[in-house]
């Protein structure tokens, strides 16, 4: 999966989106937010055919990281 990919290998990149929720497609954050919702929904506002991209919460530095 290439976005869990540019995930693990742009965490300087992805620091500052800190605490917000993303939507990670090829190698590109293409929405992100205060939640999950609104990204999804950002997203499916977007059309982006048939591609699903990663969702995912960047933590904070006294967090876990969640991925769904």
């Amino acid at each position: 999966m290439n976005e869990l990919k540019w995930l693990s290998g742009h965490r300087r990149q992805a620091e500052k989106y800190s605490g917000k929720w993303v939507a990670i497609l090829n190698d590109r954050i293409i929405s992100y937010g205060s939640s999950a919702k609104y990204v999804l929904n950002d997203v499916k506002r977007q059309n982006i055919g048939s591609s699903l991209p990663l969702i995912s919460k960047i933590p904070r530095k006294d967090e876990k990281l969640y991925i769904l």
